[in-house]
């Protein structure tokens, strides 16, 4: 069963007992209502005569009664009953027949049933009005209306009110039918995108246009696919750069060893072909430990242990540990701290790697200078690393964090994604882009720790 066939005949539904208690309701409280307004009506008219025969001296039996009829003219049958003194009849509407029971049910004083406006007589029931005349309680003036007349009336009410709340109810359902189908049809093409994904076809996903929820999924899923397909094409050219990084130390490695073996490089020869053994082997372990390292910061959960360290101090460490390699090239470091606080929470061992990562890369672009400077926010750290080197290409900035993705005088091509890792598994963030002057701008942003409260 489809969702818009269950939305449609679910809505049908609760639209079908809507409509029954409103039907019930109708029926019951209609019924009370036109017999409230019958009674209203019967007690003004009558008052209203009333007050004009005392204000008059007009004769009841002839133009009194003229005025009685004209005033009670109505689309209702209404039955008049004008009681002098010792209950003489002085006028009535009622045939011969009926005014014994009439008067008998007068005696009895009405036999009434739970609304004291119905009296029974004989068979039928009445709306009944009795009013005082002349100022006399033995004088009276009676109305009555049948209470069948007000059931046709009810029931020709309820009859058009069904008709047109039905006529309203198909309306409806027809509506939310088409309203359903614009809202369904976009999730049908969306299962036909998700069946793309999941054949792994990411850069044929196309986005789908649609309303509301559907359209935050319709761009998750589309967005979902175009990261897959990054991933994908990072993935294949992780194995091809991989294989090339791998099979060249391997190449010289076996091309010395079979050298060696088969005699053509002796004494010195031979000499120079372990030593290039040697270190092709120590690159090769090289490039499998950072791989392995690579894989483990984003695979493993338990690898980090951070604990409370000053920014600060970690440069200095850092810088410590390249002190070689800045004597190698002969660039000086500049460091700016801040006199705020620089306890970031990271692991020391980890963010101590990503930190020698970022600087030696700086130290290896840079022609004279480094400027590391720390920042402290309210909430987050900031260590920018600028060098006043060449600067990063522009074509290589959007995939410089990428696995074997290698610049200038580069290496291995694995440090800046190592660094990336451990950095976003600080809970923090690493940015690149080239400075406003010239160089190269690495920026870490992370989070201030703050002391628990007690």
């Amino acid at each position: 069963m489809s969702i818009q066939f269950r939305i449609t005949l679910m809505f049908a539904l609760l639209l079908c007992l809507v409509m029954g208690v409103s039907a019930i309701l109708i029926n019951s409280f209609l019924l009370d209502n036109l017999i409230e307004q019958q009674k209203n009506e019967l007690n003004l008219k009558g008052r209203f005569w009333i007050e004009k025969m005392n204000e008059s001296n007009v004769k009841i039996e002839t133009e009194g009664v003229a005025e009685l009829e004209k005033l009670l003219v109505s689309n209702r049958k209404i039955e008049v009953l004008l009681l002098g003194k010792k209950k003489k009849v002085l006028y009535t509407s009622l045939p011969s027949s009926n005014l014994n029971e009439w008067m008998d049910a007068l005696e009895r004083k009405a036999e009434k049933r739970q609304n004291r406006n119905i009296w029974i007589v004989g068979s039928d029931d009445y709306v009944v009005v009795t009013l005082p005349f002349k100022n006399d309680e033995k004088q009276r003036l009676i109305l009555a209306s049948p209470v069948r007349g007000l059931k046709d009336i009810r029931m020709e009410m309820t009859n058009n009110i069904l008709l047109i709340v039905l006529i309203g109810a198909i309306s409806t359902i027809l509506l939310s039918f088409f309203i359903t189908r614009s809202m369904v049809k976009p999730l049908h093409k969306l299962t036909r995108e998700i069946k793309k994904v999941q054949a792994r076809r990411f850069s044929e996903v196309q986005l789908i246009p649609a309303r509301g929820e559907i359209a935050e999924v319709s761009n998750s899923v589309h967005s979902m696919a175009q990261e897959l397909d990054r991933f994908h094409e990072i993935q294949r050219q992780f194995l091809q750069n991989a294989s090339h990084e791998l099979k060249t130390p391997l190449m010289s490695i076996q091309g010395y060893a079979e050298g060696i073996r088969d005699g053509v490089f002796v004494d010195a020869a031979a000499e120079k072909g372990f030593d290039v053994i040697v270190a092709e082997t120590n690159r090769l372990k090289h490039i499998v430990t950072e791989i392995i390292l690579l894989a483990k910061l984003e695979g493993e959960e338990n690898l980090f242990a951070p604990s409370q360290h000053s920014a600060t101090d970690l440069v200095a460490r850092a810088i410590e540990r390249l002190h070689p390699l800045q004597l190698q090239h002969n660039v000086t470091i500049q460091v700016r701290s801040p006199k705020t606080n620089d306890i970031v929470y990271v692991d020391e061992g980890k963010f101590l790697q990503a930190l020698l990562n970022i600087i030696g890369n700086a130290l290896r672009h840079a022609k004279d200078q480094i400027t590391i400077e720390i920042k402290s926010g309210k909430r987050q750290l900031q260590i920018e690393i600028q060098d006043d080197g060449e600067g990063i290409a522009e074509e290589l900035l959007p995939h410089l964090f990428h696995r074997f993705v290698k610049g200038k005088n580069g290496d291995v091509g694995l440090g800046l994604a190592i660094s990336r890792a451990i950095i976003e598994r600080s809970h923090g963030l690493l940015q690149a882009e080239n400075g406003p002057l010239h160089g190269a701008v690495f920026r870490i942003v992370l989070p201030l720790y703050r002391q628990p409260e007690n």
